[in-house]
């Protein structure tokens, strides 16, 4: 590249002292240099471009920035072409491309007091006949880490019902828990109690397969409730669960299934997915 730029200077001054009778309109050369910084799903583009009057950002996803050093969030995993156009004050435009691989992560921030980065999954969602009882809506989403959970309830916040999460960490019915529940799942880990007041305990199945025959374990801090809205009897909150203190968790696939009970055991509630219907699965795989 210097070596390009070196001949165009000398022929552009060869042209302007070799002319008598003709003025010469020498188009400037600019280089079009940025730089990037990926964290998960979003980027962070800083222009180094000098020379330009104007710019303009093609992110490879169908958006588009004016801005000279944009901050884009693109849709998800894949390969995109981001391309910087930067246009001369004689209208000149020149581009410089480079490709970025998003791996898979998540939108998801539980310390970000808010709840609507969750509008933007719409891949592992129960909704409808997908649930039952007071659950109206269950989203999850995960990255490498995390297993993320959003739910929106009619129950009170307050109300210190009971959340039952029957997790088959390895998606493998041969291990864990059969339950007539939630078919098509073997129940290797079992994390129940009134979540919304901060509290979870952690279960893994032993013995038989038919017994409902779980041990608490003692692992700290292995999951995290973030912002929780209330108002009346309806309530949404999100929380995650750390892959990697789970047994089998970090694998590619896993399969869940939710009941909420009151806080005295008397009756159920709700539950996702819905009346006789399997547990849900969750390609990890991406």
């Amino acid at each position: 590249m210097k070596q390009l730029k070196y001949l165009i200077v000398v022929f552009a001054l060869v042209a302007i002292a070799g002319c008598t009778k003709f003025q010469e309109s020498v188009i400037p050369e600019i280089d079009v240099i940025f730089e990037l910084e990926v964290n998960g799903n979003d980027v962070r583009f800083k222009n180094n471009t000098e020379g330009a009057s104007n710019f303009r950002w093609d992110f490879g996803d169908g958006k588009e920035s004016t801005d000279p050093n944009p901050e884009h969030q693109y849709p998800g995993k894949g390969k995109y072409v981001a391309t910087l156009y930067a246009t001369l004050a004689n209208g000149a435009t020149y581009e410089g491309s480079t490709v970025i691989n998003i791996a898979k992560s998540s939108p998801i921030r539980t310390d970000d007091n808010s709840l609507t980065d969750w509008d933007e999954i719409k891949q592992h969602v129960l909704t409808g006949e997908s649930t039952s009882g007071v659950v109206n809506e269950v989203k999850f989403d995960y990255d490498g880490n995390y297993v993320y959970v959003y739910m929106d309830l009619n129950v009170a916040r307050n109300a210190g019902d009971i959340f039952d999460f029957y997790l088959d960490t390895d998606n493998n019915a041969g291990t864990g828990y059969l339950s007539g529940a939630f078919p098509e799942g073997g129940y290797d880990v079992l994390l129940e109690g009134p979540v919304l007041n901060q509290e979870l305990a952690v279960f893994y199945h032993e013995g038989d397969q038919a017994a409902f025959s779980f041990s608490e374990q003692s692992i700290s801090s292995y999951f995290r409730v973030g912002k929780v809205e209330n108002s009346g009897n309806n309530t949404r909150f999100e929380m995650r669960i750390e892959r990697g203190k789970l047994k089998f968790l970090t694998g590619s696939a896993m399969r869940v299934g939710i009941t909420i009970t009151k806080g005295d055991w008397s009756s159920q509630l709700g539950r996702a997915p819905g009346d006789g219907q399997a547990a849900y699965l969750i390609n990890m795989d991406e």
